[in-house]
């Protein structure tokens, strides 16, 4: 009991950095392997743990944080829709467009 306590809580610190990570990247182009590689975890792991743990996946989440902050510019900031989608890491207007229709 007291080893499968330890390994969840070296797994929710390891989400923690993870989020973080997500946090102060997420206008930059993020791939799983630079999440896992920042937080020192293989990929699929880091993937594995955050899915246990959220319900989402790491690409999953990375979008919500991008809308999240796409939907805050839009509602305070006079910048255009384009600069914002950028802003916040989306790499066409398209991708943003089926991101924010499915979320």
């Amino acid at each position: 009991r007291k080893e499968q306590v330890a390994m969840q809580t070296n797994e929710i610190s390891h989400v923690e950095r993870i989020t973080v990570f997500i946090a102060q990247n997420y206008s930059e182009p993020i791939k799983v392997s630079d999440i896992g590689q920042a937080v020192g975890l293989h990929p699929d792991h880091a993937n594995s743990i955050f899915k246990k743990t959220f319900g989402s996946t790491l690409s999953e989440y990375i979008t919500e944080e991008r809308i999240s902050h796409a939907q805050r510019k839009l509602v305070a900031t006079d910048k255009s829709i384009t600069d914002i989608v950028f802003d916040c890491g989306f790499n066409s207007i398209s991708r943003f467009n089926a991101a924010f229709l499915k979320i």
